[in-house]
């Protein structure tokens, strides 16, 4: 593992340590830095965030591959924003649509991230036509599948620990919460808010807007792609490496090797000819 690597993983653990023991500190009543609630999402968030920053690492193990240092560098831009920032200092309820921008850029970044896999092995295994629209596609997809996942994480933990993060309980509401989950606004009112075309679509429009600021982010990432690819093309190949044995090769190697290795048949088909002469 490279030295760089190591200590952005390092930092990160620290950082997510320290959190996770605030909010567990505030949720058993030692502390104060936030609801019970919300305390509760940090700490979910955090043990989330422990395990999840050595995902480019566990990928690389898997497809024998190498990332550049930039890819962690997003992973760890895309956790802060959303735990430190989002959570921890609350700028989801602080700043209005901070949620919405996170995942615009967040769905850019993967976009980016999916179109470089599908260029990387296409270019790899030199099969097939129309790789350009395949890779652009493939980066569109891949970003929004992520995104979708990440809904389905918010909605697991929303079902099974009660939190919030799927934003289905209105600002105004939260302060009405008993420790137990329950209301303690009158069924009257509660009922007055739900019987309103907000009330009635607060639950899914939440997620509805992410998923379509998930749709923009993917296009305007593969747009950036197209870009890249037409006007700096060498940058496609700073992103994902071929990890071999003992070196790492740039993505026209194996290109390269053909090429040498077709020369080399040629010469040698050329020397009988030669000797004949």
């Amino acid at each position: 593992m490279q030295a760089s690597r190591k200590i952005l993983y390092l930092i990160e653990e620290l950082t997510y340590i320290t959190l996770l023991v605030f909010a567990v500190t505030t949720y058993c009543g030692a502390t104060a830095f936030w609801s019970q609630s919300q305390s509760k999402i940090i700490m979910i968030a955090s043990v989330s965030c422990m395990f999840g920053i050595f995902a480019p690492w566990l990928v690389e193990k898997q497809m024998n591959i190498r990332f550049s240092f930039m890819v962690d560098v997003m992973v760890a831009l895309a956790m802060m924003f959303s735990v430190i920032l989002g959570e921890a200092c609350q700028f989801y309820y602080r700043i209005s649509n901070y949620d919405k921008v996170l995942h615009f850029f967040a769905t850019v970044m993967f976009s980016a991230l999916g179109y470089s896999f599908a260029k990387f092995f296409l270019r790899e295994t030199n099969n097939g036509t129309h790789q350009l629209l395949f890779s652009l596609l493939f980066g569109f997809f891949f970003a929004v599948a992520v995104e979708a996942i990440w809904e389905i994480y918010e909605f697991t933990f929303d079902s099974l620990a009660g939190t919030n993060m799927q934003k289905y309980i209105p600002d105004e509401f939260l302060s009405c919460i008993d420790e137990n989950g329950n209301y303690t606004w009158s069924d009257d009112k509660i009922a007055a808010f739900y019987a309103t075309q907000e009330g009635h679509q607060f639950a899914v429009r939440d997620t509805m807007f992410d998923i379509i600021c998930d749709t923009c982010g993917g296009l305007t990432g593969i747009l950036g792609c197209l870009l890249v690819f037409k006007f700096r093309p060498d940058l496609q190949d700073k992103m994902i490496y071929r990890l071999h044995t003992k070196n790492e090769v740039s993505l026209d190697a194996p290109h390269k090797e053909k090429k040498i290795e077709a020369l080399s048949s040629n010469s040698q088909a050329e020397k009988p000819q030669d000797k004949k002469s």
